[in-house]
């Protein structure tokens, strides 16, 4: 198992011990590509591994800005890319044209990539099935979702836990912004257990604190005893 968090700015590259961060940018926002480039020239200078999540980047929609900016993101992709599951304009599966778009805007881009559940998740593990080589499983997601995130990673098939490469970290709790995740991890939640249940079986994975807070901290320490109990990453 290795430890990292997320960063949005150069300066927080080493402001953590960590095995790795996560480059996180917002379509919308101004600059993104030079914001992953500073952060991603500061992980270089002090030798840490990145990998980059580009989010509301959608690859199934025909959108030459979209790739375009993700071409440029891509010469600077590390461990590769983390992008959200899509949905079809009515909300179901991805098929037909939407999904051909998806697969050759995957395969344009030239690095590794990982999906994450974030937009259907009901229904990710058909998602995943059909377009991801590697997974990104967020437990919070998980839980906002109404599925207990515990017993879903010891529901997992062979096939699909050999593609987890990425764990987001980070709790459900109350409504906030919208959101009832995102809140920091506290001893004994069931998205640790649920970490926990999955290093036993895929040792090598690669958790990642998603948080604001100023318990970022304190939560890193928590994935860090995970890590000394059962040893250091496999992969």
């Amino acid at each position: 198992m290795l430890v990292g968090y997320r960063i949005t700015v150069p300066e927080e590259a080493g402001r953590f011990s960590a095995d790795l961060v996560q480059i996180s940018v917002y379509r919308g926002m101004e600059g993104n590509v030079q914001r992953v480039s500073a952060c991603a020239r500061a992980c270089r200078e002090i030798g840490r591994p990145y990998v980059i999540h580009p989010v509301n980047y959608p690859l199934g929609q025909e959108d030459p800005e979209i790739l375009s900016e993700l071409k440029a993101m891509a010469q600077w992709s590390g461990l590769g890319f983390i992008f959200h599951d899509e949905v079809a304009p009515d909300g179901g599966r991805v098929t037909g044209r939407q999904a051909e778009t998806l697969r050759k805007n995957r395969d344009e881009l030239k690095t590794a990539i990982s999906f994450e559940d974030a937009v259907n998740v009901g229904d990710v593990l058909w998602f995943w099935k059909n377009f991801a080589t590697s997974i990104t499983l967020d437990v919070g997601h998980l839980e906002s979702a109404g599925i207990d995130s515990l017993e879903f990673v010891k529901r997992l098939d062979p096939e699909t836990l050999g593609k987890i490469d990425f764990v987001h970290m980070h709790r459900k709790h109350l409504l906030r912004g919208g959101l009832t995740d995102h809140w920091p991890l506290v001893p004994g939640c069931r998205e640790l257990l649920a970490l926990e249940e999955l290093v036993r079986a895929r040792p090598g994975v690669r958790a990642i604190l998603e948080l604001n807070e100023d318990e970022t901290e304190d939560n890193l320490k928590l994935l860090y005893a995970l890590k000394e109990k059962y040893g250091p990453s496999a992969a």
